[in-house]
């Protein structure tokens, strides 16, 4: 599947009961399973954002190899099936990519269940029903790198400030935003910020 910044986008299976996630077995190996329909992507830890390649489709048991990270990327979901989703991940220390993207049915409080995955680095949540209201979960998010907000409609300037707080952050996609003006872009541009807003 082809990656992109917008849309970011091997294992054999390994008996674990649904939603939980081994210990490191001799410093080499981690294994975990979902019972949902999740796409599975890893890539060599510190890799690039492109460089994402599908292991496996959920629902299943997946064995990660060293030097590996995690991300998921799941549709046709909404807050509750969120909420059980970070459960399954919550202790999963090398969780760093979550694509949410097109989920239409999760709104802020889903977004609030995310405290729990402090991992990740690349979150992307294009076309979630979601407001500024979101804005006092992401900046819990302190190593977030990537954050996709695009076709978010109801995000505006002032939930933008908040953004000034993730200073990790390197990409920002704001395309299809459009109570997201030149004045909120303002506020939030620094040295190392890429935003895409047209």
């Amino acid at each position: 599947m082809k990656a992109s910044k917008e849309a970011f986008f091997y294992g054999s299976l390994v008996e674990v009961p649904h939603g939980r996630i081994s210990d490191m077995v001799d410093g080499e190996v981690f294994s975990f399973s979902s019972a949902y329909p999740i796409q599975v992507l890893v890539r060599p830890t510190g890799g690039d954002p492109l460089s994402w390649k599908e292991l496996d489709l959920g629902p299943g048991y997946f064995r990660i190899d060293p030097g590996t990270e995690v991300g998921i990327r799941i549709h046709s979901i909404n807050d509750e099936s969120l909420r059980e989703i970070v459960h399954e991940f919550q202790a999963c220390p090398i969780l760093t990519h979550l694509d949410l993207s097109e989920n239409r049915k999760i709104s802020d409080t889903g977004i609030e269940y995310l405290r729990h995955l402090i991992t990740i680095r690349e979150l992307n949540l294009s076309s979630c029903d979601i407001t500024n209201d979101v804005f006092s979960t992401l900046k819990m998010f302190s190593g977030l790198e990537i954050l996709n907000l695009s076709f978010c409609p109801r995000i505006s300037d002032i939930g933008l400030k908040s953004i000034r707080d993730l200073r990790n952050l390197a990409y920002l996609d704001l395309q299809g935003c459009p109570k997201v003006t030149r004045a909120g872009l303002a506020w939030i541009e620094r040295a190392g910020l890429t935003i895409h807003k047209h």
